[in-house]
């Protein structure tokens, strides 16, 4: 057997990342590797504490405890990730929970997601059903990510999304979906920051953004015509976790001439029954429910 290189009796002798991360926290402990960047290991640690709980929510003290940091400093980390869209801050609960940027950097190594599971055949059957571009998508900070797609097999004229693609938050019938469950104190928050980004088309935006809540609440679905593309009409609904929180949507999208008036009012009232029934079984506790999706991401 060879004898072990310089360079692996150096590394086995460096402590873990989260060791050495304590360990310089300790007077008079001096780095040996220059590269190793301390706050990132740091905020690392904190996104770790949210994986090796049972609890969804922690709060800035329990995972100060849990991560060995002073709480000034957790409480920092805690901002700054919350800011990056990486955790989610509820003022009402005043804790934490993980965000959807996570979700997004997890699909590069992805293990099989329960929701993701849970709805890919009903994706499947409206894309087949109704030749359109079906998804489950979420929202992270202003924009929708797709996070489950299934594309039409009876059409090439289908919308090329993948998982990991985004669309606008603004104008489109999925992002009013996930706009329209929001409390109004988390949803003035959050058409502030959309007003900052769409100045100069915000009144038509805002329109369009009430009109989609008013459908939902009316009829359980909204649609959208000519949105985010010139050529793209859509319908989205809701889909809410128990508690309300987080929230997702399901979505059909398909090129104008294939997706007119009556046939998104259709597909609507189908999007409606998948989402109770989904709904229904979230609530049984057939599906685990992670990872979570913000009520309202603190960032532009």
């Amino acid at each position: 057997m060879d004898e072990p290189t310089a360079e692996e009796h150096a590394a086995e002798a460096l402590p873990a990342p989260r060791d050495r991360v304590r360990r310089r926290r300790q007077r008079g402990v001096i780095a040996q590797d220059r590269d190793f960047v301390n706050a990132l290991a740091r905020g690392l640690i904190v996104l770790e504490a949210f994986g090796t709980t049972q609890s969804v929510w922690l709060s800035g003290t329990e995972v100060a405890e849990k991560v060995g940091l002073p709480k000034p400093t957790t409480s920092r980390l805690l901002q700054a990730l919350a800011g990056l869209g990486y955790l989610h801050y509820s003022p009402r609960r005043r804790q934490y929970r993980i965000g959807t940027s996570v979700l997004a950097l997890g699909f590069a190594a992805r293990e099989p997601f329960s929701l993701a599971d849970l709805v890919r055949p009903y994706l499947k059957e409206l894309a087949d059903t109704f030749a359109v571009h079906a998804s489950l998508a979420a929202r992270d900070r202003l924009d929708v990510i797709e996070l489950e797609v299934c594309h039409s097999l009876n059409t090439l004229m289908t919308l090329r999304l993948e998982v990991g693609s985004r669309i606008p938050l603004a104008g489109t019938a999925t992002g009013h979906a996930l706009i329209a469950p929001l409390a109004e104190t988390e949803l003035d928050y959050l058409l502030g920051l959309l007003r900052e980004r769409h100045p100069k088309r915000w009144d038509t935006l805002l329109a369009s953004i009430e009109t989609g809540r008013r459908e939902v609440a009316e009829q359980g679905f909204t649609t959208a015509s000519a949105s985010w593309n010139s050529d793209i009409n859509g319908v989205a609904v809701p889909l809410v976790f128990p508690g309300g929180s987080p929230v997702y949507a399901l979505a059909c999208g398909a090129p104008a001439r294939h997706l007119p008036g009556w046939k998104q009012r259709k597909i609507g009232q189908r999007l409606v029954q998948i989402a109770r029934e989904v709904e229904r079984r979230l609530l049984d506790g057939n599906v685990a429910a992670h990872p979570g999706v913000p009520e309202v991401s603190d960032v532009r």
